[in-house]
């Protein structure tokens, strides 16, 4: 096997201090059978977004991956959703299963807002080949009323469309439906329109498959930075969350919740996942429908080496990013270790570290 390796100071969720050795492997993505062992994709050192890179106003491609710790293990798909090749639809449920856990997206073509006698309505979706799966085609975003000046932004997802606040009937008819839903709680006509802004919470859950970005509420709630729209329902859950967990007091708290972590959307944030679980993707390759592989069970162990002899650490898998343009398939696991804290690292002697099968 062929690992890329780096090592990462951090903190448990305690406070404590950690190293952490990040092992990461890519494999090639064969329909119904094993992914084939490939060159190691490098290291994503930074966000990357779609289009112009602005994180404001574009969603998130690629996320940072030298994390230290995460609490869960991120499952992210990268790609668009296909109807078969040759065909075209006007709306269908495309996903992921990956062993137990499944999530389905509602993939739409274009529709417009359009009047009826009372009121207005949605057009029937536009034929559509293939859709990005990415939160800028799902609902959210930003909305600039005519009538106050004020820019208006549904904290859950910043990057998205079809948020609107007390428009007019121009800005109503104007706006752009989102193309990814939740089959559980799509869009209507009767449910599209908020009265005022203190309203978003009843609003739907933004529903895509890429990776969440760092300002998505209530991501944005754990960077341990005052979180201005953050409604203090949500500052006092995580004030008791943490009261309950020990880390109030004169425990050491970490700056960052480690959640803060986790990119992965609802559904795909998963309990640390073995590694050799099957994965289904619906609707997400031109050729095949379903397309199914499993993951190829290979699991790192990691050492370290401080001038004492190696020191092994058991891993988890912290992500599993499947690109599906390009039908490659990313894994990165965390082997970790308790140690006294930065300044101790002036008594290290000597710095390697390895992963091997």
């Amino acid at each position: 096997m062929k690992w890329l390796t780096r090592m990462i100071p951090g903190h448990m969720p305690d406070g404590s201090p950690i190293v952490s050795v990040l092992a990461k492997a890519t494999w090639s993505l064969v329909p119904d059978d094993l992914p084939l062992q490939d060159d190691p994709v490098d290291w994503v050192e930074a966000d990357v977004h779609w289009d112009t890179n602005n994180p404001a106003t574009e969603p998130t491609q690629f996320e940072n991956e030298l994390v230290p710790w995460k609490p869960c293990t991120d499952v992210i798909v990268i790609g668009n959703a296909w109807a078969p090749r040759g065909k075209q639809g006007k709306y269908f449920d495309a996903g992921i299963q990956i062993g137990a856990f499944r999530k389905v997206v509602r993939v739409f073509g274009n529709r417009k807002i359009v009047p009826k006698t009372f009121g207005f309505e949605f057009s029937e979706p536009e034929l559509f080949e293939t859709m990005p799966m990415h939160f800028g085609k799902a609902y959210g975003g930003r909305f600039l009323s005519s009538k106050t000046q004020a820019e208006l932004v549904y904290p859950r997802n910043p990057v998205g469309t079809g948020f609107l606040v007390d428009p007019t009937l121009e800005e109503i008819f104007n706006a752009r439906l989102p193309n990814l839903e939740n089959p559980a709680h799509v869009l209507t006509p009767d449910n599209l329109v908020l009265k005022s802004l203190d309203q978003w919470p009843q609003m739907p859950q933004p529903w895509a498959l890429g990776y969440t970005s760092r300002n998505f509420h209530p991501r944005v709630t754990y960077a341990g930075l005052p979180p201005d729209i953050a409604p203090g329902a949500e500052i006092a859950r995580l004030q008791t969350r943490a009261e309950s967990n020990g880390l109030s007091g004169n425990t050491p708290t970490p700056v960052v919740n480690p959640e803060f972590h986790c990119g992965a959307p609802d559904g795909l944030k998963l309990p640390h996942l073995k590694g050799d679980e099957d994965v289904a993707l619906g609707y997400l390759d031109p050729d095949h429908p379903i397309f199914k592989f499993p993951l190829p069970g290979k699991r790192p162990m990691v050492w370290m080496d401080v001038g004492m002899g190696r020191e092994w650490m058991e891993t988890v898998l912290q992500s599993v990013i499947i690109t599906k343009g390009n039908n490659q398939l990313s894994m990165v696991w965390r082997g970790s270790c308790r140690y006294d804290g930065p300044d101790s690292m002036t008594e290290w002697t000597k710095l390697a570290i390895g992963a091997e099968d």
